[in-house]
């Protein structure tokens, strides 16, 4: 699993940082097997950049829909999506709809503000040992 750590200079916010510090721990525990599905974080962030301007206009037009949660999980007869949020953070409308489309097809949702809370919903959804 191919991962490039960031620049010590990088700075980042609490929703980033908490992000980047769960997606650590999500590649450790599929590495050592704790982790009993498949994942993928949407990169949303890229495509609202303005100077991302070309690369969103492609991404949107190949399928990206904004609104889609952070973590993608599937496994064997399941799947399941997590949002990061900071403390204070909320979820947009496009967010909502997204939740609400997700509810409709029976593909868990959940968000999530700590590294535990978004393990402990893995866990609740049997994903993660």
């Amino acid at each position: 699993m191919q991962y490039t750590s960031l620049s010590a200079r990088l700075r980042l916010g609490p929703e980033d940082h908490m992000a980047v510090q769960f997606a650590n721990g999500l590649r450790a525990h599929a590495l050592d097997g704790r982790l009993r599905a498949v994942f993928c974080h949407v990169p949303n962030e890229l495509a609202g950049s303005a100077r991302a301007t070309p690369a969103a206009a492609i991404a949107r037009a190949a399928g990206l829909i904004t609104g889609a949660s952070d973590y993608l999980f599937l496994w064997d007869g399941g799947s399941g999506v997590l949002e990061a949020k900071s403390k204070t953070g909320s979820l947009t409308p496009s967010q909502k709809d997204w939740r609400d489309w997700c509810q409709l097809h029976g593909v868990r949702h959940a968000v999530f503000r700590t590294v535990e809370e978004g393990e402990t919903r893995l866990r609740e959804w049997g994903v993660l040992g």
